[in-house]
């Protein structure tokens, strides 16, 4: 009994001594800085577990399937935005040889069309830097883009600063009486303009009609189409009035200046200085066709045109250009 007695009484102060252990450390920064943080996380913690799925899931997870299917399927068959961008620039930017220097304008032979009196940058330089030359250029825009990689019936055109010879900057004249390939173009002769290549089965060519409600009050637009008419027609003149009527019907030779006028108006071709719009290859100049008359009721710059074929660089301007003679930089390029 006395033994046993002993044993309860200890077991009593272990007891009382734990309890009192127990009391302090509830009591202890510690332990109350550790009680708030449970309390915290108790209340933030997620409502649902992580297998739980809430809301339109399934509707979600269907859409980003089909997206994918989507964007596979264009992948493969070349209909991505930058895949159809890149295919544009492939094909219009393609090289293309121009017609070798000869005496005249020949049909069927590929030039450029240069308004050779315009400046070639939004900002032009000054003096001796001054460079000109905009290429009449077909051009796409973002409705274009969706249909086709290449010139359709209804493309646009646009005067490009970039005057190496390619796809988009490089036209034939063709006869609208029959005339055969090889022969020489007249002053005052109606010839259709049509593009070098193209994405249709048949030619391109340059049409500007009369204004319509959407563009009504403006000058006349230009745009490709594959039914060459009445509104396709143009004649070259002289750029010189003097020597107009005595130059008709005789040949011109490639790299002169003329006046390139629409039939149907009666109203030359001209570049909008003054009218640079964004395209896929940078800021270019809008073309039209108006009739630009100085007080002396002479053409100004903006009818000026030149028919550009292969010129052979001549080695004296760069010998010149060497000794540090003052060469512009048009006859050096």
């Amino acid at each position: 009994v006395k033994y046993a007695s002993l044993q309860l009484n200890y077991l009593l102060q272990l007891i009382y001594k734990m309890h009192c252990r127990e009391q302090f450390h509830n009591e202890s920064p510690e332990y109350l800085f550790d009680q708030e943080q449970r309390k915290e996380t108790w209340k933030k913690r997620p409502v649902y577990s992580a297998p739980v799925k809430i809301a339109n899931w399934n509707e979600d997870l269907f859409l980003e399937e089909e997206k994918e299917r989507v964007a596979s399927y264009k992948r493969d068959h070349c209909q991505l935005l930058i895949q159809k961008t890149r295919k544009i620039f492939k094909n219009l930017l393609k090289s293309v040889i121009l017609a070798p220097e000869t005496p005249y304008v020949l049909y069927g032979y590929v030039y450029q069309i240069q308004a050779c009196d315009l400046p070639n940058k939004l900002n032009p330089d000054e003096g001796s830097k001054a460079t000109y030359g905009l290429y009449l250029s077909g051009i796409m825009n973002e409705r274009d883009l969706d249909v086709d990689t290449h010139f359709i019936h209804g493309c646009g055109l646009c005067l490009s600063p970039d005057k190496a010879p390619c796809v988009r900057n490089t036209f034939l004249f063709v006869g609208c009486d029959g005339q055969s390939n090889g022969q020489s173009v007249y002053y005052g002769d109606d010839v259709y303009i049509r593009i070098s290549e193209s994405g249709t089965d048949s030619h391109l060519y340059l049409q500007c009609e009369n204004a319509t409600m959407d563009d009504f009050g403006g000058h006349l637009q230009l745009r490709l189409t594959q039914s060459p008419d009445l509104y396709c027609r143009f004649k070259v003149y002289h750029w010189n009035p003097n020597l107009r009527d005595e130059t008709a019907g005789s040949g011109f030779p490639p790299n002169a200046r003329v006046i390139i006028k629409h039939s149907a108006s009666g109203r030359n071709l001209a570049g909008e200085y003054t009218y640079w719009i964004p395209t896929l290859f940078g800021a270019e100049c809008s073309v039209s066709c108006h009739t630009y008359r100085d007080t002396h009721k002479l053409e100004t710059a903006e009818n000026y045109w030149k028919i550009v074929s292969d010129v052979k660089p001549d080695i004296n301007l760069y010998v010149r250009a060497a000794k540090g003679e003052d060469i512009p930089v048009d006859l050096l390029n």
